[in-house]
């Protein structure tokens, strides 16, 4: 396999997962006040209502919100293209840590398409399994801030750049611990993960560029 390859797919994921999150704000643009697609933090019969009177919204956001987590993965997989030698087995706690953060990504959206699927069929949507729903969303975190950890400590630090990536990759699940305490800030954590894929996709077209 060519020395570009991994790096193009990971610029192109980047450029995917970017765009699934652009269509996720715009499924939630048009909605009244206080309806959200989501329950963290809020009543659940907010989010019943969300899923009951705005189903085809619903579906169009987790449409975008299915993307995210296979774009992702993609990311991680370059991630690990460029740390792998350096790392070792640090990379590959990585790269598993990434997997189990998509596959419990993917485990709660299939929840939340379900009841949207139901509500969209035309049988009202009953009130989620709230304690699952905070469970997956606390695994799904937990394991994207070990992925973002462990591969913060072998990235690599050749140029200025790549030090500013390492730095924001290591701030990612201290910000997460942070949250954990204060449940306000949760909201905060998908603005590590926007600009992060942003400096990622510069860093993966760098280094496809820069390779033989």
């Amino acid at each position: 396999m060519s020395a570009k390859t991994p790096f193009g797919a990971a610029a192109f994921a980047t450029l995917l997962a970017l765009l699934a999150i652009v269509g996720s704000i715009l499924a939630s643009s048009g909605l009244p006040a206080g309806v959200f697609l989501q329950p963290y933090g809020l009543p659940a019969e907010n989010f019943v209502r969300g899923i009951n009177e705005h189903n085809a919204a619903t579906l169009f956001f987790f449409a975008s919100d299915t993307l995210f987590p296979l774009s992702y993965l993609l990311v991680f997989v370059g991630l690990y293209a460029a740390t792998a030698e350096r790392g070792g087995l640090y990379a590959r706690v990585a790269l598993g840590a990434g997997v189990l953060t998509a596959l419990l990504d993917v485990t709660e959206n299939a929840l939340f398409i379900s009841l949207a699927l139901l509500a969209y069929n035309g049988v009202p949507a009953a009130e989620p399994p709230l304690l699952l729903v905070y469970a997956l969303t606390t695994l799904k975190w937990t394991a994207a801030f070990a992925t973002f950890y462990a591969f913060a400590l072998v990235f690599p630090r050749g140029t200025w750049f790549e030090w500013l990536i390492a730095a924001l990759m290591l701030a990612f699940p201290l910000f997460g611990a942070l949250s954990v305490a204060q449940p306000a800030l949760i909201v905060w954590r998908g603005l590590f993960m926007l600009g992060g894929m942003i400096l990622l996709g510069v860093y993966f077209v760098l280094r496809y560029r820069a390779a033989e």
